[in-house]
């Protein structure tokens, strides 16, 4: 068997995980495309798409063949790897904080689509996810959120199934003119920093498990194919999502969960449907990112701080959800994480530059 051969169906499969690892909560919403795409109209929203398909398919093809490079105990630390022992900690600190304020966006999320679909006050439904999630990592109940988060593909299948179909039935005529009178949230001054922001605030959640993924394949043009295909497939996914957006304006209008309001075209029945899958999926991420979160605190699951840590992450939730609307949340917390992902990826490729020079400069080892 040659080793440099394209695997195909490793492509494929790699590609697919990578792409199911990016659809969550965030994407079954479409919470965050207003702010990173939509608010910059047509022309803004395609060209913050291209670049963040390219910035997207560079990191994830580098992320992907560390996993061919380096062991798999270095792969777990990369940000030591890149960045020295003590700017490494600091990273892997500041992503398990990120990983709690996702949570709080969670809980936002949970509130406000119960709010859209039912009218309640977004503070019950908040508190309500708060209160399965909080029994459910207080407990351990791990197997439950694995069996749920099998939702994962189905949603993100669903979700697209309602933006194609909002697709077929949109109407760009007024769309810049309409967009001027919502007034929605910019996660950046322009499209082209909004088109930066968007995968590098990923970049701190992925950087952990993308490595891992890129070692199951056999060599590094498979992972580099697997790069493309996912980074692809995610924006084609993606692409639907924000036109379909774009072209539904009258619909969406200041909906802070926009599938939800493009769900309504399919009729009642798909719509409740889709709310319970929306909340299914925001538990099932919700837990996880409050296990990691208070995993970092303390690692036993029955210790006083980490049970402490659990109802402190949970109180900030609910006030957050009180004090700030779900755009709002998205919009700041994203942001900042896609500056500081920015400076992340700018720190990589220097260390990667440093790294190629002295592997150069070091004598090649004299024949025998």
């Amino acid at each position: 068997m040659n080793s440099n051969k394209l695997d195909m169906k490793k492509v494929i499969i790699l590609g697919g995980a990578f792409v199911a690892t990016c659809i969550g909560s965030g994407f079954a919403t479409g919470a965050e495309f207003l702010s990173f795409f939509v608010t910059y109209g047509i022309k803004g929203a395609l060209g913050a798409i291209i670049l963040s398909f390219i910035i997207y398919f560079l990191f994830t093809k580098e992320l992907f063949n560390k996993g061919q490079e380096l062991p798999a105990e270095q792969c777990t630390s990369l940000f030591t790897y890149y960045f020295g022992k003590t700017v490494g900690t600091i990273l892997d600190w500041y992503c398990a904080i990120f990983v709690g304020g996702c949570y709080l966006i969670m809980l936002s999320g949970a509130g406000t689509t119960m709010n859209q679909y039912l009218g309640w006050p977004v503070l019950v439904g908040s508190a309500l996810m708060a209160l399965v999630s909080v029994i459910t990592v207080w407990f351990g109940l791990r197997k439950l959120t694995d069996v749920i988060g099998v939702i994962g593909p189905v949603i993100a299948v669903f979700s697209l199934m309602i933006g194609i179909y909002a697709l077929c039935k949109a109407d760009f005529s007024n769309t810049d003119a309409t967009l001027k009178t919502l007034n929605y949230g910019k996660a950046a001054p322009n499209w082209w920093i909004s088109g930066i922001l968007y995968p590098c605030f990923a970049m701190l959640t992925l950087t952990p498990v993308l490595p891992a993924m890129g070692a199951t394949a056999n060599n590094k043009k498979t992972t580099t194919g697997a790069a493309l295909f996912g980074a692809i497939l995610f924006h084609l996914a993606l692409a639907v999502i924000v036109f379909a957006i774009l072209g539904n304006l009258d619909i969406v209008g200041t909906a802070q969960v926009p599938n939800l309001a493009l769900s309504g075209l399919m009729g009642k029945v798909i719509q409740g449907i889709f709310v319970i899958m929306i909340l299914l999926a925001i538990y099932s991420t919700a837990c996880p990112m409050m296990w990691g979160f208070c995993g970092k605190i303390a690692k036993d699951e029955k210790s006083r701080p980490y049970r402490i840590s659990i109802l402190a992450l949970t109180v900030v939730g609910m006030i957050c959800s009180y004090l700030f609307p779900l755009g709002k949340l998205i919009g700041f917390m994203y942001s900042i994480s896609g500056y500081v992902g920015a400076v992340v990826s700018v720190g990589m490729i220097i260390s990667n530059i440093v790294r190629k020079n002295k592997a150069k400069a070091m004598p090649a080892p004299k024949a025998e």
